[in-house]
């Protein structure tokens, strides 16, 4: 080993040094503590062998720097007087590896260097040991963490949730609502919004979020998609030929599959009324008959509902019960529109972008600055599924390079829509309008100021409606009835 030797005794530096020498061990001496740190720092050293007592500075305060120095690994080795026990302790506890008194026994000093080497390459074994394995342990680790975002993703996919991304202030407001909600199965949650906003990723999210069973079944029901007539035995099964056309070994409904999970009632506001009675006590008692049963059946299952309608209107309008409303409105959620969170446009338009893209052999080079201003400007009445579409459509004929405003592949606009040109424009802020000479079409002429005024303001709300001085509440409502036309 290369051993520094510091005494400022010259006796013992050069007897120690003779001994050590001859036991196979490179030495280097020094007179006093501060030149021995200097040569401590000017070359590679394995041990120092240091006295206590010196002028200028003692052991113990070298023992200090010496462990203060950065990746310094050196071993020290103290050498004491008889009266100096007391400080041999601090030296072991500021470090040391062990002392020795005065005067030496060579050969315990001896046996202190071959227990330190003993130490040492113990020590080493260890480290090089604990790095393999945490090498080892490291390498498994990411294998690990590969497969089970892989299976993850596949989760994801499964359950329809592969598509759920948040990147804007408004959306995470949606999800931090959702995770809360999960939380009590029983308690109904009614999420409103445009239809295309992603009301259904948000039901599913806030069913598979919660910590119950992962496994629990999501039985969706479109009420618009199924007639009256089919609802009931859709909903709640049949007896054996309980009705013209039941099969002949009777079926459980919808409701009594999701037993455990949850039942999403998509377009609840397409629910006739005379359903809507029977939907409310199973609500509120939790069992139900199948048809052509006398037995009831007790189930267990979380209620989402959704909405693109106002159903306050529906309400004043006599097609949806009071009483329906607040039961099934205790955790409310309101998914905003793509106007309202621009955030999203982009992050949104290049991942279907991307995928769809992927899925036709082709590289989705990017959008050019006019392509994300055109994306980010446009009114998007058909929200997410609208972007989506209109993605669909530039991975098939668009360009395989970076996509600029000109290509972007969106869908014919009509005098209906948000934005119309068949109307000569009219000239605003001047004493006199320019009017057609055949019937104005005054309606029309409003749809199209409001297009234009979202296009000024970028499709934000808020600030169109400022614009226009008119209320959120409103515009929001003229934007519907427009893109419902």
């Amino acid at each position: 080993m290369k051993i520094l030797l510091i005494d400022d005794e010259p006796d013992i530096r050069k007897s120690l040094s003779k001994f050590l020498g001859k036991l196979g061990h490179q030495v280097t001496c020094s007179g006093d503590a501060e030149k021995g740190l200097a040569l401590f720092h000017s070359r590679t050293v394995d041990v120092v062998i240091t006295d206590i007592r010196m002028p200028k500075m003692d052991g113990l305060e070298l023992l200090r720097r010496l462990k203060d120095v950065e990746r310094s690994l050196v071993d020290v080795i103290i050498i004491t007087g008889h009266g100096d026990l007391d400080s041999a302790i601090n030296a072991l506890k500021l470090g040391a590896f062990d002392y020795l008194q005065k005067p030496v026994n060579v050969k315990e000093l001896a046996l202190t260097l071959q227990r330190l080497e003993t130490y040492k390459t113990l020590l080493n074994n260890y480290t090089s040991l604990k790095m393999d394995f945490t090498q080892r342990l490291e390498v498994k680790s990411q294998a690990l963490r590969n497969e089970a975002e892989q299976l993850r993703r596949a989760y994801m996919q499964e359950v329809g949730l592969d598509e759920f991304r948040v990147h804007s202030d408004a959306m995470r407001r949606v999800v931090s609502l959702s995770e809360k909600y999960s939380q009590d199965p029983s308690l109904p949650v009614l999420i409103q919004g445009e239809s295309g906003t992603g009301k259904e990723l948000v039901a599913r999210y806030t069913h598979y979020y919660s910590k119950t069973d992962p496994l629990s079944p999501f039985v969706a029901i479109n009420c618009a998609a199924i007639s009256p007539q089919l609802f009931e035995g859709e909903f709640f099964g049949h007896e054996p030929g309980a009705y013209t056309g039941a099969t002949t070994k009777g079926a459980i409904g919808k409701l009594e599959a999701a037993e455990g999970g949850t039942v999403f009632l998509d377009e609840i506001g397409e629910m006739p009324l005379e359903l809507q009675v029977k939907l409310l006590r199973i609500i509120e008692e939790k069992k139900f008959f199948r048809l052509g049963s006398v037995k009831e059946i007790p189930v267990k299952v979380r209620f989402i509902c959704a909405t693109n309608k106002d159903l306050r209107l529906e309400i004043e309008e006599g097609r949806f019960r009071t009483d329906l409303f607040y039961r099934i409105n205790i955790c409310n959620i309101a998914v905003p529109s793509l106007r309202e969170r621009q955030e999203d446009i982009l992050p949104l338009a290049q991942r279907f972008a991307t995928r769809a893209c992927v899925r036709k052999g082709k590289t989705f080079g990017g959008f050019a600055p006019s392509a994300v201003k055109r994306l980010e400007s446009h009114p998007w009445p058909g929200n997410v599924r609208q972007l989506k579409n209109v993605m669909e459509r530039l991975a098939l004929l668009g360009p395989s390079e970076r996509v600029g405003g000109e290509d972007l592949p969106f869908e014919p606009v009509s005098h209906r829509e948000l934005k119309t040109d068949s109307v000569q424009e009219p000239i605003l802020g001047q004493s006199e309008f320019q009017l057609p000479d055949d019937a104005l079409d005054l309606e029309l002429v409003n749809n199209q100021i409001i297009a234009r005024a979202l296009e000024k303001n970028q499709g934000n709300i808020t600030k169109t409606a400022q614009y226009l001085g008119i209320s959120r509440r409103v515009l929001q409502g003229r934007i519907k009835k427009m893109t419902d036309l």
